[in-house]
């Protein structure tokens, strides 16, 4: 009794399902930064609540939301430190792109698909992290907890919306037949 009543209340057509699934995981997010009051709400967080409402692509798994966003977050770090960008002026807030940050956005970005790669991780919102740390959109361990706050919270939301939606996929359902 239990599995048919978590399926009537779960009753969202297919073509429904993956909007109205990301659109509750970022509203969720908001709402938890909001209670917070910490901004833990960020681009790259769209397309990671996308995927996972897509729970049989592998780079929607936990680990690779987890670890992705980590590496492209210490990629983007370590890449403003190397290339020398901490200096320049955040490119959002000077709306002006300098050198120093284009730089640091394609050492980032590199080191965040090499090392995501490596670690068996790949998931591609993470490029986004990556490059908002290198235009200067975070610039301090603050908005490192942040990031991490958030994109561990979608990355547990998003096991059970996974969940939720490979319940939907058992043999029987018209997705499951195709």
């Amino acid at each position: 009794m239990g599995v048919r009543l978590h399926r009537r209340w779960c009753v969202v057509p297919e073509w429904a399902w993956v909007p109205v699934a990301s659109g509750a995981l970022v509203m969720i997010i908001g709402l938890i930064g909001i209670l917070a009051r910490r901004p833990l709400l960020f681009a790259s967080l769209g397309p990671t609540a996308y995927l996972e409402s897509e729970p049989r692509l592998p780079t929607s798994r936990f680990y690779n939301v987890l670890v992705g966003h980590l590496i492209g977050l210490g990629a983007g770090f370590l890449a403003v430190l190397t290339v020398g960008a901490a200096q320049a002026p955040p490119v959002l807030a000077a709306k002006d792109l300098t050198m120093p940050r284009v730089w640091a956005a394609t050492f980032a970005l590199g080191l965040t698909v090499f090392f995501s790669l490596i670690a068996r991780a790949p998931h591609p919102p993470a490029g986004a992290t990556t490059i908002l740390v290198a235009i200067g959109a975070f610039r301090t361990l603050e908005d490192a907890v942040d990031v991490f706050i958030g994109v561990l919270a979608i990355a547990v939301l998003g096991e059970g919306v996974r969940w939720l939606r490979l319940r939907r996929l058992l043999p029987g359902s018209r997705e499951a037949r195709r």
